[in-house]
């Protein structure tokens, strides 16, 4: 009987020291400086492999860089061919999809400026983890994000057709909740990102996972919720928007049932100043043929507005008209 006894409370007591345990590291985690925590960007990148494609007058090459503490990436770069006698604007495209082929895709007539578009480390909808060992290889894959993104600006900027003065980040759905930690790191690192498009994103994490029909059983989900703010607490938008520097500009579906209102208000208010917020009727955005409508309305609304803060090169055509209403005034 004591035997028992004593063998009870030992458990009792491994038990409050695993949840002390927890608790402790769970506590630090959390409290952690978000940009001391993620990794340094990597200077000098050398191309491992590349591919070539020429379509509706640009030049579309997919770049893979690999590097050993950051692992491999993936951009795909889009540049008018043939090239202009003018410096490009970078605009660094953040989708909500696997490849960056696919997220600069929809973008058509691009003009005389460089669509950049980022391979995510892994795949945004994954189905598991799959043991102990890949969970931990995909929590560094993540964590890397800032640091990779910032890699690629880094040796794109520097290009001799890059007008490394002209930097745009624009992020769109997923992208939307890591652009703020990438400028963060890239700002850091000495690159000025001008203006940020952060489109049907919100904050914190947690909040999204809990109000999301995606994960399954619903029981899970304020666990899971509490697990993922610890965990990608370095990543979190809210721990980097108040110190970013440049012109922002949010978009929000009104409808949106993926982000909820309050995470898109805590997404808003945290963007600094100057900032511009529209709304959209409907849901959240994506590329299906039923949101295509939508779509193409966000792309429209970013467009000018990139065009009006001289984050772009107009389109040629365009150039020739301002010209000649810019004379006329004169006249």
């Amino acid at each position: 009987m004591k035997m028992k006894m004593k063998f009870g409370r030992s458990i009792v007591i491994a038990f409050i020291l695993i949840v002390g345990a927890g608790s402790a590291a769970g506590l630090w985690l959390d409290r952690r400086d978000a940009l001391s925590s993620l990794p340094r960007p990597q200077h000098g990148l050398e191309i491992e492999r590349t591919s070539l494609a020429y379509r509706d007058r640009r030049r579309v090459e997919h770049i893979v860089f690999t590097t050993a503490a950051l692992g491999e990436i993936g951009v795909v770069v889009s540049l008018p061919d043939p090239l202009p006698d003018r410096k490009l604007p970078l605009l660094i495209v953040l989708g909500g999809l696997g490849t960056g082929e696919d997220n600069i895709r929809v973008i058509a007539d691009a003009g005389d400026n460089v669509i950049v578009g980022y391979d995510w480390p892994i795949a945004p909808r994954f189905d598991g983890f799959g043991g102990l060992s890949h969970a931990l290889r995909h929590y560094q894959d993540v964590m890397a994000i800032p640091a990779q993104v910032t890699s690629a600006i880094d040796f794109l900027a520097s290009q001799p057709w890059a007008d490394d003065k002209r930097i745009s980040l624009l992020g769109y759905s997923l992208g939307a909740l890591a652009a703020p930690a990438i400028q963060d790191v890239a700002e850091h690192d000495g690159r000025n990102i001008g203006w940020t498009i952060l489109a049907y994103g919100g904050a914190p994490f947690g909040e999204l996972v809990a109000a999301s029909p995606h994960v399954k059983p619903g029981w899970a989900r304020p666990i899971l919720a509490s697990v993922v703010d610890v965990l990608l607490h370095p990543l979190q938008p809210t721990e980097h928007l108040a110190h970013l520097s440049g012109q922002f500009l949010i978009l929000e579906g009104h409808g949106d049932t993926l982000i909820p209102e309050s995470a898109r208000a805590r997404l808003r208010e945290a963007a600094p100043e100057p900032k511009t917020i529209m709304d959209f009727e409907g849901d959240h955005m994506g590329v299906g043929s039923e949101k295509t409508a939508l779509l193409q309305r966000i792309i429209a609304a970013s467009t000018t507005w990139l065009i009006e803060k001289g984050a772009v090169n107009r389109k040629r055509h365009e150039d020739t008209l301002a010209q000649r209403g810019s004379a006329g005034s004169y006249a």
